[in-house]
């Protein structure tokens, strides 16, 4: 199961209520991309609730692909945000603090711990990989990133 598939809007009772719709508790499920894709009833959000999901939307599901929200961008967008916030040397918890205040989203530390190790295993692969290939350049790379992940 992806990581995309354990992240969750934050107030997601709150949001139903006011957009007078059910919604999924999941950010990246369908129905809830549709809405922040299309952008029906944004306006009977509160202003905070507003601005976040406009954040989201203009940082995650913004892209030129024919099947936009459905090309995988708005995941893959995702993943390199939590990539770079552990790049950055935050811990599992610092991160699903950051999400919550950036995004209104929430996961679970241990499912962040799950995906940031998985990614470390990885990059562990790709770079004997690159070593048996030849590739130093590309071995340096993946080297320096798993680096970064496994700080």
């Amino acid at each position: 199961m992806a990581i995309t598939d354990k992240i969750y809007l934050k107030n997601h009772r709150q949001i139903s209520s006011q957009l007078e719709t059910n919604i999924p508790k999941g950010a990246f499920k369908g129905a809830t991309l549709d809405i922040l894709f299309q952008g029906e009833g944004l306006e009977k959000l509160d202003d905070a609730t507003r601005d976040r999901v406009l954040d989201f939307s203009e940082d995650f599901l913004d892209c030129d692909c024919d099947h936009n929200p459905y090309c995988g961008c708005p995941e893959r967008k995702f993943i390199r945000y939590l990539l770079e916030l552990r790049a950055e040397g935050l811990g599992p918890d610092a991160i699903v603090d950051v999400m919550s205040d950036d995004y209104m989203l929430y996961a679970y530390s241990g499912d962040i711990l799950s995906f940031l190790d998985n990614s470390v295993r990885t990059l562990e692969a790709a770079e004997g990989l690159a070593r048996v290939e030849g590739a130093d350049d590309r071995y340096d790379e993946i080297r320096e990133a798993k680096r970064d992940l496994a700080k």
